[in-house]
């Protein structure tokens, strides 16, 4: 387990991430926050829609995956 330290709207959070899963979450918030050092409100908004949107788009195309699958899988 890996500690991540988060500022946002000037306030220190420090959550705790399994270690692959930190080393991602880091790259990801470093490529959000470039040189910055912490985030404010909009933000985080804005981060969190982002990765919302990121996962609705990924689920809609493992979604259709599955139902072009299932359809091959009944033809033959």
């Amino acid at each position: 387990m890996k500690k991540v330290t988060i500022s946002v709207a000037s306030k220190d959070y420090t959550i705790t991430l399994e270690d692959a899963f930190a080393e991602a979450f880091l790259r990801d918030l470093e490529l959000f926050l470039g040189k910055k050092k912490g985030l404010d409100t909009k933000e985080l908004l804005t981060a969190f829609v982002q990765k919302s949107y990121d996962y609705y788009t990924q689920e809609r195309v493992v979604h259709d995956a599955i139902i072009k699958i299932d359809e091959t899988l009944r033809k033959g």
